[in-house]
Formats: structure tokens, sequence, C-alpha cells
């Protein structure tokens, strides 16, 4: 499986929109690290255009304006910096079993 960088900006998303959102990650990734309020690292084996086109399906078409997102991969040579530790250890794993 494949570790996904996941940015995404849902500012213009009701609540029950943004529910919908990560019920869909977990949907394809069960294992993941919310970095932050925009940024989501996952362990999955679908490819970065089905991901995308998994979240995108998963927000009502009215609420899609206010959806931006870019999905890729994580290189093995991925760098970082002042992850917490529990991060780091969980980054390391996903990379290691890329």
């Amino acid at each position: 499986m494949a570790l996904s960088l996941i940015l995404h900006d849902l500012t213009g998303l009701a609540p029950e929109d943004e529910k919908r959102f990560f019920e869909a990650i977990f949907q394809v990734a069960p294992e993941h690290w919310p970095m932050d309020r925009r940024t989501t690292l996952v362990v999955t084996g679908v490819s970065p255009t089905y991901l995308r086109d998994h979240l995108v399906r998963a927000v009502p078409a009215a609420a899609r304006p206010g959806l931006r997102l870019v999905v890729t991969h994580v290189p093995a040579d991925a760098a970082w910096h002042a992850l917490p530790p529990e991060g780091e250890a969980w980054l390391r794993e996903a990379l290691a079993d890329n």
C-alpha cells in the first residue's frame, strides 16, 4: 500500500459535509493521520486519482464548489521537520511499507 498526502480546504462545507468527507477517507484508508485541519496522510491501495474522485463524490454536488483538494503519493525520500514523535514514527512506518 502507498502513502498518500491529501491537502484539503473544507472552509465552505457544512459540518455534515465535512463529516462525509472524512468518513470517505476512512473507508479507503484505515491507516491515516490527520496532521492538521487541512492535511491528512493516508495509507491506501487506491491511486491519488481514485481517492480524489472518491472524496469529491462523498460531498453533495451543491457543496463541491467549497471543496479544494490535492491528492498525491508521498515518495520514500520524503523529508519533514518538527513532527511530534508519534507522528514521525507513524510516518516512518508508513514509508517503510511502501
